[in-house]
């Protein structure tokens, strides 16, 4: 599902996310691994942020997710450096359950370091 917020009845697209069902890899415990809902790609224009639209498409997701596909949880990744976004979703009831490491081991044997790593999220109950 594409959900958008629009600048008045007939206005451009100021915002948008997408909603989609995967499987859902955390907990590592959890299996079989459930299919659920998850949200991505959450986009304000630079000129509408600030102004709640974010928190708005989290809710109409949550609420699709919930009264449409009767989904109690759903789960979303976002980079670590991505403060605005992760102050909305921990204030929306969101909790970190996973990040990716800092450092990786390469097969030569060498490290990487993962400059800004996902941190996945997940909402339980919505």
């Amino acid at each position: 599902e594409l959900l958008v917020a629009e600048h008045g009845l007939d206005g451009p697209i100021v915002g948008m996310v997408e909603l989609g069902i995967l499987p859902c890899p955390i907990p590592v415990d959890r299996r079989p691994t459930p299919e659920l809902p998850y949200l991505v790609n959450l986009a304000v224009l630079p000129g509408f942020r600030r102004r709640r639209l974010g928190h708005i498409l989290v809710e109409a997701c949550e609420r699709l997710a919930r009264e449409d596909w009767g989904y109690t949880e759903m789960f979303l990744y976002v980079k670590k450096q991505n403060t605005a976004a992760l102050c909305l979703y921990y204030t929306m009831g969101y909790v970190c359950e996973w990040q990716e490491p800092v450092w990786y081991k390469l097969k030569n044997g060498g490290q990487r370091m993962q400059r800004n790593p996902k941190m996945f999220l997940r909402k339980d109950p919505l």
